[in-house]
């Protein structure tokens, strides 16, 4: 998935009324739990084949390497 995602508002809109109707229709958030999201926050983005859902994961910045990483290198699948 690429960064245009996250920078459509339709499609974040989208995103975020799918996670409403997922929780009943309802979500609360208080200033405090709000307070929480801070500049600099990581969220990564990306799509699962095996459940054909698009995960949505908070990134560490120490883990952010390895993010990146994961993200430009091609799909590999290994059998166990």
């Amino acid at each position: 998935m690429s960064n245009k995602y996250m920078s459509d508002p339709e499609y974040l809109f989208a995103v975020l009324t799918a996670i409403v109707k997922k929780h009943g229709g309802e979500i609360k958030l208080s200033k405090e739990e709000l307070s929480m999201a801070h500049e600099g926050d990581l969220i990564g983005m990306y799509f699962e084949p095996k459940t054909d859902s698009i995960v949505f994961k908070e990134v560490d910045n120490k883990e952010l390497l390895q993010a990146a990483a994961m993200v430009n290198s091609p799909l590999n699948e290994y059998d166990n």
